[in-house]
């Protein structure tokens, strides 16, 4: 006859669920606490990026239609025009854009637009974006219509 023995299952004990609770909080709690900060750092990059390619846009349109092609800027605007010359010269708007919320034009230095030349060509500039964070980040353009994204400054 076979005598009844004690089986041991392996299972977590009240207690080491309780320990694994807390951590997963205190880890969630920490995340929560960063988000902000990491979710208006991700903003200020997709609009510098957002920037960056509706300028090559412009710079490609303006080479397309032999052209002029520019953007303007309004220093804490939220939002930027593209404008194409007509045959007498004179800009009139095609496209406006909007930055992301929490974005603004901190700063432009050539006059509040950056001008695409009908060969592509533009003049040297620059566009500083901010958050409410007060970090600032920039992109140029030089005459040969290169688009750089400059990186953070320590």
């Amino acid at each position: 006859m076979r005598s009844p023995t004690l089986r041991s299952h392996a299972a977590f004990t009240v207690l080491e669920l309780l320990v694994a609770i807390a951590i997963a909080a205190i880890v969630a709690g920490g995340g929560v606490l960063v988000w902000p900060r990491f979710g208006a750092a991700l903003r200020l990059e997709v609009a510098l990026h957002q920037l960056a390619a509706d300028l090559r846009q412009a710079q490609t349109l303006a080479s397309a239609t032999a052209g002029r092609v520019r953007l303007v800027f309004a220093r804490g605007g939220t939002t930027y025009v593209r404008e194409r010359a007509d045959d007498a010269g004179t800009y009139r708007a095609d496209e406006t854009h909007r930055l992301p919320p929490g974005i603004t034009v901190a700063d432009v230095n050539s006059g509040g637009d950056l001008i695409f030349s009908a060969r592509g060509q533009a003049e040297n500039g620059t566009v500083v974006l901010g958050d409410g964070r007060g970090v600032r980040r920039s992109l140029r353009i030089n005459q040969r219509g290169r688009i750089t994204v400059l990186p953070v400054a320590r």
